[in-house]
């Protein structure tokens, strides 16, 4: 099975993601990170500026 890498950056998080693509379906296999990890990202992130602007 033949395999291709598809790199872009998430425009929340600013992260690089790479993508293990199934050549022949165009599947994706696997991405690195996840998507629920770069959801998980993004709300810590929220939830740390609610706290920093709470102290201000």
């Amino acid at each position: 099975m033949k395999r291709n890498l598809e790199f872009s950056i998430d425009e929340a998080s600013g992260k690089v993601i790479v993508k293990v693509i199934a050549s022949d379906s165009g599947e994706v296999v696997r991405q690195i990170p996840n998507a629920e990890i770069l959801k998980l990202a993004d709300s810590l992130s929220d939830a740390n500026s609610l706290l920093f602007r709470a102290k201000a």
